[in-house]
């Protein structure tokens, strides 16, 4: 009975914490996507009134942009989160009282680990599959909105080049969302790499579940490879990729599932970008929580403020410092990995280390004084 009601405080104070943190996160990140989301918004504020898409277009850029934005800043949101419960609690003698009653440093971060797991654990499930959902529709409702997208003799602004096992695909113009394709011409080589062959046709049209071709040209070399026949294309002009696939090719980020990260990476699915960009997406979500613990560690030295001190004392002004450091650091180590420098895990896990070496390094200097 004893062991019950020494338990039943503890659970009380796991609750209040993870409760006013969550709170806190919640506010925080609320006020950081905002302001994203303005300086998104007044870029492509202009582009979609000119489209005539009018207040309902603005709210479905808005709408579809928000979750892309949200996971960007989520480590960042939760640290300045935790910055303000634990400044709060400082300034108010609670952590004195708490450190009075026995509760160490150490175990006050383990207290607040329930609202880690929580905010990592929802973060990472939404990069992995409610944002490449959001980025497509957002690509493919810019897409389809175009009025200029497939006109014949406007400018190709963005060529699109992607590779299905040893084809490679060019893709001149896309419209409709994907499903009306100008200037598209197939590369097939061979296990080597060697050029064997192209197919070629001014238009693709993909009704039925299949592409149909118009102006269709196949260009193969000869037997001794000395010249090149040219014969007229038929029908049958299949590129390995669907219009929701092109459209998922032709973003500038790996916004991809994990099962299609695996389908490119082990079957040879189609791909625009290196495959090491990839790797870094799949790891990138598994390494989010230990990224925002990292966070709530570099944030502790806040609770060694004199509570007399207020806020004159520059410990806060340290600690985001600090954090927006770590999400420095994390980029360009990041950056490295989407070039192929270094592997993705140790990529994903250098910042995060390093970022905890930090936060302990510095927490033993304040537990000294």
């Amino acid at each position: 009975m004893s062991g019950s009601q020494s338990s039943m405080p503890r659970f009380v104070l796991i609750k209040a914490l993870n409760r006013a943190l969550l709170g806190r996160f919640v506010l925080c990140g609320v006020v950081l996507v905002s302001l994203l989301e303005i300086l998104a918004l007044m870029e492509k504020t202009t582009p979609i009134l000119n489209r005539h898409l009018g207040i309902r277009g603005i709210l479905t850029f808005a709408f579809l942009h928000l979750p892309a934005l949200s996971i960007d800043i989520l480590p960042l949101a939760f640290m300045v989160g935790a910055l303000f419960l634990l400044t709060q609690m400082t300034l108010s003698s609670e952590i004195s009282a708490l450190r009075a009653a026995g509760l160490s440093t150490p175990a006050l971060y383990r207290l607040l680990l329930p609202a880690v797991l929580v905010v990592g654990l929802c973060g990472t499930c939404a990069q992995y599959w409610l944002v490449p959902a959001c980025e497509n529709a957002l690509t493919t409702w810019w897409n389809r909105t175009d009025p200029l997208a497939g006109q014949d003799g406007q400018p190709e602004d963005d060529i699109l080049w992607f590779r299905a096992g040893p084809t490679l695909v060019r893709i001149g113009q896309i419209a409709q969302g994907g499903y009306f394709l100008r200037d598209v011409t197939i590369y097939h080589r061979d296990a080597t790499g060697l050029l064997t062959g192209t197919e070629h046709t001014n238009t693709l049209t993909y009704t039925q579940g299949r592409w149909h071709p118009d102006g269709a040209q196949d260009l193969s070399l000869s037997e001794d490879k000395s010249f090149v026949n040219v014969t007229r294309g038929d029908s049958t002009f299949i590129i390995p990729a669907t219009p929701s696939t092109i459209m998922t090719l032709s973003q500038n980020g790996a916004f991809v599932t994990p099962g299609q990260i695996s389908a490119i990476l082990h079957r040879g699915a189609p791909a625009s970008l290196p495959r090491a960009t990839y790797r870094m997406a799949l790891f990138g979500g598994m390494i989010l929580p230990l990224e925002i613990a990292v966070m709530l560690l570099l944030t502790l030295p806040v609770i060694y403020i004199p509570p007399r001190a207020g806020l004159r004392n520059p410990l806060p002004v340290y600690v985001l410092g600090a954090g927006m450091g770590f999400v420095i650091l994390q980029g360009m180590i990041s950056a490295l990995g989407n070039a192929g420098t270094l592997p993705a895990p140790l990529a994903v896990s250098v910042g995060p280390l390093l970022g905890a070496l930090l936060g302990l390094t510095w927490i033993l200097r304040m537990e000294e004084r």
